[in-house]
């Protein structure tokens, strides 16, 4: 296990680490940096001596080198051999008993039941599981029973629950999941709002648009729709490029632009290439894709706060996605976008193809989006929200003084 603490000048001068008061922990060095290292740097500005705890996973260097918070490197996934599992909890238990946190944050819901279950062992006192979606929503049989059973072990493990959405929160208590006194969600929901500094509207007009077009080989009468995620299934990709196909909007020059697949797997996901697809593989920056973008798209089965349709709605861009809960959250309908059933590639074509065909429909959705995402979504409120949450939710401010 590698650690690395980043101490204050005041601190180097005495020669003393910061005394941790809250460790955040989650399972991805991406979702650490994009997530959770706002929360850590905003609770220790605010004096609340915070470290962010996370995987050292191969690959991932360039991501873990931008993680600038207090932080550790520990293994927290679920593992499937209990003999693995049996390490990575005793592994915890350790660094727990060295660090002697008076709040152990653990987010997700497979990377948290190693550190939840590690701290209620060592007697933390409070204990909150961050959900960021309800993965067992999208499933039926024995995987769903599964996922499900994660759920409720980490909500019982938990003093406390924090959800990303009211949508999800909702879905949670009707399922007889989440009791009706314990759940709560930050200001307005997402993990940790939108840095509203990067997401400047100068950086998504007219001559930014052309400028990106430009990078990206796309012609400037294009209309160009924007998908941000992984080529899988439950995140809707086969079922978008199959209303993509259907729309015939490639053949007159259209493309839908896909950051996080590359070509090869946009070519493998439905065994063919589907025409107009641009595959951009994975981006460290996705303002240039969302700044070349008309429109941006999500038809998930499952969702926390998706923050690709909540960046694009920062970038002033109409949203399209599944109306399910989550989604239902970073979507108004008619108002920031277009919600569409689950699943169904006829409904999605049909929205695709309204915003294709109306630019001043989108222009007016995408002005409401951004104008939404000032209002409730701010880097700012959610971040106020949380340490809010810290010092007053029921004894935490004698906790933390």
């Amino acid at each position: 296990m590698q650690k690395q603490v980043i101490l204050s000048d005041e601190s180097k001068r005495l020669r003393i680490e910061p005394v941790c008061t809250v460790v955040h922990s989650i399972h991805f060095p991406i979702s650490a940096r994009n997530f959770v290292m706002p929360m850590v740097a905003h609770l220790d500005q605010c004096g609340i001596g915070t470290e962010l705890w996370f995987e050292n996973l191969p690959g991932h260097k360039e991501t873990i080198n931008q993680i600038t918070v207090p932080r550790r490197t520990i293994d927290t996934d679920l593992a499937s051999n209990p003999i693995a599992f049996l390490q990575r909890l005793a592994q915890y238990r350790r660094q727990l008993r060295v660090v002697k946190p008076k709040i152990l944050h653990a987010h997700q819901m497979r990377a948290s039941v190693i550190p939840l279950l590690a701290a209620y062992l060592e007697a933390v006192p409070i204990r909150i599981y961050h959900n960021h979606g309800l993965p067992y929503l999208a499933y039926r049989g024995a995987l769903r029973h599964f996922l499900r059973s994660l759920e409720r072990i980490n909500i019982r493990l938990a003093t406390h629950v924090l959800l990303v959405s009211r949508s999800n929160l909702n879905a949670a208590r009707a399922d007889g999941l989440l009791p009706h006194d314990k759940g709560t969600v930050l200001a307005n929901g997402s993990a940790a709002g939108i840095d509203l500094a990067e997401y400047a509207p100068e950086r998504f007009d007219a001559k930014a648009k052309k400028t990106a077009r430009a990078a990206f080989g796309i012609a400037d009468a294009a209309f160009v729709l924007a998908y941000v995620g992984r080529p899988v299934k439950r995140k809707g990709f086969h079922l978008l490029l199959t209303a993509w196909e259907s729309s015939g909007l490639a053949p007159r020059g259209n493309v839908l632009l896909a950051a996080g697949c590359t070509e090869a797997e946009c070519s493998r996901a439905l065994g063919h290439r589907v025409e107009g697809v641009k595959g951009l593989g994975y981006l460290n920056d996705l303002r240039a894709v969302y700044a070349a973008s008309d429109a941006v798209v999500l038809p998930s089965d499952h969702e926390g706060f998706p923050y690709s349709l909540l960046e694009g709605a920062a970038a002033g861009r109409p949203l399209v996605g599944t109306d399910i809960p989550g989604i239902q959250c970073a979507i108004r309908r008619d108002e920031t976008g277009l919600l569409v059933p689950l699943r169904d590639a006829a409904a999605l074509r049909r929205a695709i193809e309204t915003l294709a065909s109306n630019p001043e429909l989108g222009q007016r959705l995408g002005a409401r989006a951004r104008a939404r995402v000032e209002r409730e979504f701010a880097r700012r409120i959610v971040l106020q929200s949380l340490l809010d949450y810290y010092k007053t939710e029921l004894r935490l401010r004698d906790l933390l003084l």
